[in-house]
C-alpha cells in the first residue's frame, strides 16, 4: 500500500504542527527524522527540491509543509482531503530508496554514530550511604563521600555574606574565606591537622568540587588552587552558582561513554540529543502541538540517566580536536545544552530570564566549564560580544580562548574593551563562519531546527542548514525593492558582511533557484541600488508547555535541594 511520509527535524514547531494535523485526522504517516539521520536531507532535496522542513509527501507527490497541508484541506474540503489521502494509501508502496524507512545512521570515518547505551547506569543515591559515591577525603580515620563531606562542612564552617569589595561594591552570598575553612578544620580536628595539612586537605576538597572558588581569575576552570587567605572566597557546591548541566555529583556513576567522549565527542552529543528528543516526544503536550511538558520530563529516571551520560563530556579534550571536529562538537553541545537546561531549570520566557539563562547555565567539558554564551560568542564567534553586550566572553588571559574554532588575534580577548563600532562584531582579523547561526537553536520558535553535525561533513551540513533557513525565512518584494528576512541578519550583520550589499549577496547565495532568487539577482544587477533589508519579528516563545515552570537563576541550587536542609 501507499504511504504518507513526513521529513522532519527535532524541535521544529512547524514539523510538530504538520504531524499533529495528520494525527488529528487519523492519517497514518511515517517520519524520516533529519536530526537523527542528517544525511537523509539529500533524499528530501532530491524528492522535493526543498531544504526546509517539514516536507510531506503522498507517496512521491509533494504536498509541502504545514501551511500547504492546511491549504490543501481548505481547497478540497475535509472530505475531499481524506479522499485524497485514501487514494494515496491505496496506491502501490513507493519503491524509491529515497523514501526507505530502514536507513542506517550516518557513518563517519570511525564507524557509526553512537546510539544511546542499552545498559543504563544506576541512579546516584542521595542519602547518607556512601556506597554509590566516591570517597572524596579521609579525616581522622573516617571516609567521607561527597554527600557526607558537604554535610560535615556545613556543620563546622560559618557561611555568610561577604563585605562589599571593589569599585562595584559586590556582596557575595553564602560564602566563606579560605582562612575560615582552614580554621574550622583545625577547630574540629586539632590533633590530626596542622595548618599546612589543613590547607592541603582543603585543596583536595576543591579538587573533588565539594568547594568552589567565588570569582577568581578564571571562573570556568574546574581545577582551582586553594588559598589559605582571608581575601579568597569559597562556597560549598550546593550554594554555588551557576548551575551545571553535568555536575560532579552525577559523575561518580560509572560511564561507558568516556572513551567515545575522548575520541568523538561530537557523535556522543548527537546521540545524547537523539535520546533527549525521544524523551521530548514521549512528553509532548497533546493540547498544544509542538510543546513539551518539561516539568514532567524532568521528573523521570530517564532524564536523570541522560544527565549522568552527559558527564562523560568531562573526558572530552578540545585541544585534541581539529577545526571541523571542534566545530561539529560545539554546535551539537550547544543544542544539547539548551534542551537539557530548559528541562532541568525551567523555560526562559522573559528578556531578563534569557540573559541569565545563557550566562549562568554551564556545561563541563574537559577541565573547564562553559556557559551557553561562552560557547556561542566565545568559541564559535571568535570571542565577539553578544548583541547589545558590553564585554567579550573571555579575558585575554583566559586559557579557554585557545579552543575557539576561528583564529583570534592576540589582543582580541580583552573583555573590558568596548571600542568596536558594533557590539556584536568580531574583531578585525577574526573570520567567523556565519553559517553557525543557522545551526544553533536557543530554544525559541524562530530558531533553526536542530540537526546533528558530524566532523567529516560539517561544512556540507552547515551549507544545507543555511540554505534551508534562508529558504524558509526570506521573502523578496520587487515592487518595494525589499528583502525581508530573519532578525539574525541584523543582530549579527558583521558576521555576514560589512555592508548591506555584502549581506544581500550572502543571502542570494543561499537562496534556492526560483523566482525569489531571480528577483533578488535582478535588483542587485539593475544598477538602481536601494535594495532595502527588512527583518521579520523574532518569536522568542519556547516549545515549553504552559505547565513548565519559568526559569529562575536561583533555581539552579535545586540541583542539591536534597542537601540544603542537611
Amino acid at each position: 500500500m501507499g504511504r504518507v511520509t513526513v521529513f522532519a527535524s527535532a524541535g521544529c514547531s512547524h514539523c510538530a504542527r504538520a504531524k499533529a494535523f495528520l494525527d488529528a485526522r487519523g492519517v497514518p504517516h511515517a517520519v524520516i527524522d533529519l536530526t537523527t539521520h542528517p544525511a537523509r536531507l539529500a533524499d528530501q532535496r532530491a524528492l522535493t527540491g526543498s531544504s526546509s522542513v517539514p516536507q510531506v509527501l503522498f507517496n512521491r507527490e509533494v504536498v509541502g509543509g504545514a501551511d500547504d497541508l492546511e491549504a490543501l484541506e481548505a481547497e478540497l474540503g475535509p472530505d475531499g482531503f481524506l479522499e485524497r489521502v485514501r487514494e494515496a494509501l491505496a496506491a502501490p508502496d513507493p519503491t524509491t530508496p529515497r523514501l526507505a524507512l530502514d536507513a542506517t545512521p550516518p557513518v563517519d570515518a570511525d564507524g557509526p554514530v553512537a546510539t544511546p547505551t542499552p545498559s543504563r547506569p544506576p541512579m546516584p543515591r542521595h542519602d547518607d550511604d556512601d556506597d554509590d559515591e566516591p570517597i572524596v577525603a579521609t579525616l581522622n580515620g573516617v571516609r567521607f563521600g561527597f554527600v557526607a563531606m558537604i554535610r560535615e562542612l556545613r556543620s563546622i564552617v560559618r557561611v555568610g555574606d561577604s563585605a562589599p569589595r571593589g569599585l562595584m561594591r559586590v556582596v557575595q552570598r553564602r560564602c566563606f574565606t579560605g582562612a575560615d575553612l582552614v580554621t574550622a578544620l583545625l577547630g574540629k580536628h586539632p590533633s590530626d591537622l596542622g595548618r599546612e595539612a589543613a590547607a592541603a586537605f582543603a585543596q583536595r576538597l576543591c579538587d573533588a568540587q565539594v568547594v568552589r572558588e567565588v570569582g577568581g581569575s578564571n571562573p570556568g576552570a574546574l581545577k582551582i588552587r586553594f588559598r589559605d587567605d582571608p581575601r579568597a572566597l569559597y562556597r560549598l557546591q550546593p550554594d554555588n552558582h551557576p548551575g551545571w548541566l553535568n555536575p560532579w555529583r552525577l559523575a561518580w556513576v560509572p560511564r561507558a561513554d568516556d572513551a567515545l567522549a575522548r575520541d568523538d565527542p561530537a557523535s556522543l552529543c548527537a546521540a545524547l540529543r537523539a535520546e533527549f528528543t525521544r524523551l521530548c516526544d514521549a512528553h509532548a503536550d497533546a493540547a498544544n502541538p509542538g510543546a513539551v511538558r518539561y516539568d514532567a520530563l524532568r521528573s523521570t529516571p530517564d532524564f536523570e540517566r541522560l544527565r549522568v551520560r552527559s558527564c562523560a563530556l568531562r573526558s572530552a579534550r578540545l585541544d585534541a580536536l581539529g577545526r571541523t571536529a571542534r566545530l561539529a562538537f560545539l554546535i551539537n553541545a550547544y543544542n544539547l545544552s539548551v534542551g537539557l537546561a530548559i528541562a532541568a531549570f525551567g523555560a526562559p520566557r522573559t528578556r531578563a530570564h534569557r540573559r541569565t539563562f545563557f550566562d549562568d547555565v554551564r556545561l563541563c567539558v574537559g577541565s573547564y566549564s562553559y556557559s551557553l554564551s561562552e560557547i556561542e560568542h566565545g568559541l564559535l564567534r571568535g570571542n565577539a560580544r553578544a548583541p547589545y553586550g558590553l564585554f567579550r566572553p573571555f579575558a585575554a588571559s583566559d586559557p579557554r580562548v585557545r579552543f575557539a574554532t576561528v583564529r583570534i588575534p592576540r589582543d582580541s580577548g580583552d573583555s573590558k574593551d568596548s571600542s568596536n563600532d558594533s557590539s556584536s562584531a568580531p574583531r578585525d582579523g577574526v573570520e567567523v563562519d556565519a553559517r553557525i547561526h543557522f545551526a544553533l537553536n536557543c530554544g525559541a520558535r524562530s530558531c533553526p531546527p536542530v540537526s546533528s553535525y558530524t566532523p567529516t561533513d560539517v561544512d556540507e551540513e552547515l551549507e544545507a542548514a543555511a540554505e534551508a533557513f534562508v529558504e524558509g525565512s526570506t521573502f523578496v518584494d520587487v515592487d518595494k525593492r525589499t528583502v525581508t528576512t530573519s532578525a539574525i541578519f541584523r543582530w549579527y550583520a558583521r558576521d555576514f558582511g560589512r555592508t548591506d550589499e555584502e549581506v544581500l549577496g550572502r543571502i542570494r547565495g543561499w537562496m534556492p533557484a526560483g523566482r525569489g532568487r531571480s528577483a533578488l539577482e535582478g535588483m542587485l544587477a539593475d544598477g538602481r541600488g536601494g535594495v532595502r533589508l527588512a527583518y521579520a519579528p523574532y518569536d522568542w516563545t519556547t516549545n515549553a508547555s504552559d505547565s513548565t515552570s519559568d526559569y529562575d537563576a536561583t533555581a539552579t541550587r535545586s540541583e542539591y535541594s536534597w542537601l540544603l536542609g542537611g
